[in-house]
């Protein structure tokens, strides 16, 4: 994917468990009010969020699978899902190993149908919304040396944000496998994330698991630093007012439903000025458009899957366009949606590190920001990165948010 700098410088969330048909909330003949889980699961079950069962029942002691439970994190992220390789939940396994929710340590390939594990499921939250953890975070349980390594940071990162509590007599119990009653509460919590009040950070606050502080910091100046076409500075752009969006062109569900999960994941980082769409009678500052490969030569001068055009003044952006070609296969096109998206945020150069990245140069089968992606987003708008800093500046501000 190609983008410019111009020249003058100024969780639909369904768990089908295999079958079609879902009961609603008020039918639900084993979750009554005063059941622990009864708020949460009404509401991710009317939401269309998890699905009841055809004969009324919820079951919500039943144990998720991993391929259940990867299925409600990559819906509630937008992303695709659909059977492969014969399995049913295959796309959206293939894109929870190459986005890092999971790796084959965790879950061997193919073996999908057994049960998710607490710890487990923090990782893959953890992942899909880029969470984090202050330095100096202690976890309170009595069991907490029995959590993996491979996973204790995804616990932290659930904990510090208000995301996870224990059992009443003080453990976690992370080996446990997960009930659908903890899934929908776990989900539930999810889905409210922006509505937690903010933890007080202790920096530093900026983790990605399986990337040390010097990948995350090196990352960040490739891609936020300079850019692939077009006038390049090697000083940080961002956008330091609401950007407000239009859409125009063919867009299709699947274009749509991609474009505003991954703004409103985005709009959970802290920093972000927020990413609105324009009201009617609103003059947009981010255009997006959806055009056929004729008109995006046209208008960009190549045949490219997508492109991103910006405007800044003293580094900071006022102004970008955003186009998607329709022409691409839609499994193209919703990984361009992603990519394209950030980069307009400032990150502007592809890099040829890091394959499993939306920012990679060759376009991969990435359809969704990486643990590390989201750690050079949260450190772009990071109030202590500011517009036009370089490369020194950065790295000396960036080994105090970076953990």
């Amino acid at each position: 994917m190609k983008r410019l700098i111009p020249l003058i410088l100024i969780f639909a969330l369904a768990l089908t468990l295999g079958i079609s048909a879902y009961a609603s909330d008020a039918s639900l003949t084993d979750v009554n009010p005063g059941d622990w889980y009864y708020d949460e699961v009404s509401e991710m079950v009317s939401t269309g969020y998890i699905d009841g069962y055809e004969d009324g029942t919820f079951k919500p002691d039943r144990t998720v699978t991993v391929a259940e439970f990867i299925t409600m994190a990559t819906r509630m992220a937008g992303a695709e899902t659909g059977s492969a390789a014969e399995h049913w939940a295959g796309i959206q396994m293939d894109n929870a190993y190459r986005s890092g929710w999971i790796s084959e340590e965790d879950v061997t390939r193919g073996v999908y149908d057994i049960p998710v594990t607490r710890e487990l499921a923090c990782k893959v939250i953890a992942s899909t919304l880029g969470l984090g953890y202050p330095a100096g975070t202690v976890l309170p349980f009595t069991d907490s040396d029995e959590i993996g390594e491979a996973y204790s940071g995804s616990v932290m990162a659930l904990y510090a944000s208000g995301l996870l509590d224990g059992y009443e007599d003080g453990t976690l119990r992370p080996g446990d496998t997960l009930t659908r009653a903890q899934a929908a509460v776990l989900l539930y919590r999810a889905s409210h994330a922006n509505d937690e009040p903010e933890t007080e950070q202790t920096e530093p606050s900026i983790t990605a698991a399986g990337y040390t502080s010097e990948d995350i910091i090196n990352y960040f100046c490739d891609v936020a630093l300079g850019a692939e076409y077009g006038d390049s500075v090697d000083n940080v752009i961002k956008w330091t007012e609401p950007i407000y969006y239009s859409i125009e062109g063919e867009a299709t569900e699947t274009d749509l439903q991609q474009f505003t999960s991954l703004v409103a994941a985005l709009n959970r980082i802290p920093g972000i000025p927020g990413i609105y769409e324009a009201a009617e009678d609103q003059e947009p500052n981010l255009s997006v458009h959806f055009v056929s490969t004729d008109t995006m030569v046209s208008v960009c001068g190549e045949a490219y899957n997508g492109y991103v055009n910006i405007w800044w003044s003293d580094y900071v952006i006022n102004r970008g366009e955003i186009y998607y070609n329709t022409d691409i296969e839609q499994s193209l096109r919703t990984g361009v949606i992603a990519e394209e998206l950030c980069q307009g945020l400032g990150l502007l150069t592809d890099t040829y590190d890091h394959p499993e990245s939306i920012f990679y140069q060759y376009h991969t089968d990435a359809s969704w920001p990486t643990t590390l992606d989201w750690a050079i987003i949260q450190l772009l708008y990071s109030e202590e990165i500011t517009p036009g800093m370089d490369e020194s500046t950065v790295r000396t501000a960036a080994s105090a948010l970076v953990g």
